[in-house]
């Protein structure tokens, strides 16, 4: 089986760049209907006004797009049920090929418009339509949360701009998938990572650019710093 994925790289890789312009092009649509409308509405482009009008159209366009594209992408993985679980299996093994299929879709996503929704409210419920438990009153700043599945984050959290959640990781020739668990009124400093297998209790603050390392329990209450992140108060 191994040999035979490795020989389908190159074709997996191709279904992966259509499966791109695919979602590109039917979350698209309905912008393109739009546009339509107004310019047949406008009747061409002779005036100011018209012209501002086509602006904002065009605008507006670009948020119905991004918009249809988390629907699009959100029922995509519940109507085929995209998931993972916790698991250790080969690197190369047709697990490792959903799960990338998974992240695929996340990576659609954050590439052409998740990150205009930064700490916003659409933010969270696209993390948690994709699987992601997320308690009340928190706030997401960053479009780098994968395996979303495997992710817990408590209530009143706040995930810091541009950082990172993963639970998965390889080494050598096996990969391995485990829960990320970040507990209640938790604080991920910007551009900080989070390694699969951690668990986060409750009042804890990771700082800016720290590295938590796989598997890594932080004590409630604590601040942590650093890369590794080591605890400091």
């Amino acid at each position: 089986m191994k040999k035979t994925l490795v020989n389908l790289y190159p074709f997996l890789s191709i279904l992966a760049q259509f499966l791109v312009g695919l979602f590109l092009g039917l979350a698209a649509l309905p912008s393109l209907l739009w546009l339509r409308w107004v310019w047949a509405r406008l009747g061409g482009l002779e005036s100011f006004w018209a012209v501002l009008a086509f602006g904002l159209a065009l605008g507006l366009a670009f948020v119905l797009f991004g918009n249809s594209l988390l629907l699009l992408i959100a029922l995509v993985r519940n109507l085929f049920r995209l998931g993972n679980r916790e698991r250790r299996d080969e690197l190369i093994s047709w697990a490792s090929v959903k799960t990338a299929l998974y992240n695929l879709l996340l990576h659609i996503a954050g590439t052409f418009y998740l990150p205009m929704l930064k700490s916003g409210y659409f933010n969270v419920l696209f993390y948690r339509a994709m699987g992601t438990q997320i308690g009340k009153g928190t706030l997401i700043a960053t479009h780098r949360i994968w395996d979303c599945d495997l992710v817990e984050i408590g209530e009143d959290c706040v995930i810091g701009g541009n950082s990172s959640i993963s639970a998965h990781y390889a080494v050598g020739n096996r990969a391995r998938l485990r829960k990320v668990r970040i507990g209640n009124r938790v604080t991920l400093g910007a551009n900080s990572s989070v390694m699969p297998g951690v668990v986060i209790e409750d009042d804890v603050l990771v700082g800016a650019n720290s590295l938590v390392p796989m598997g890594m329990r932080l004590k409630a209450g604590g601040v942590y710093l650093g890369v590794p992140a080591k605890k400091v108060n």
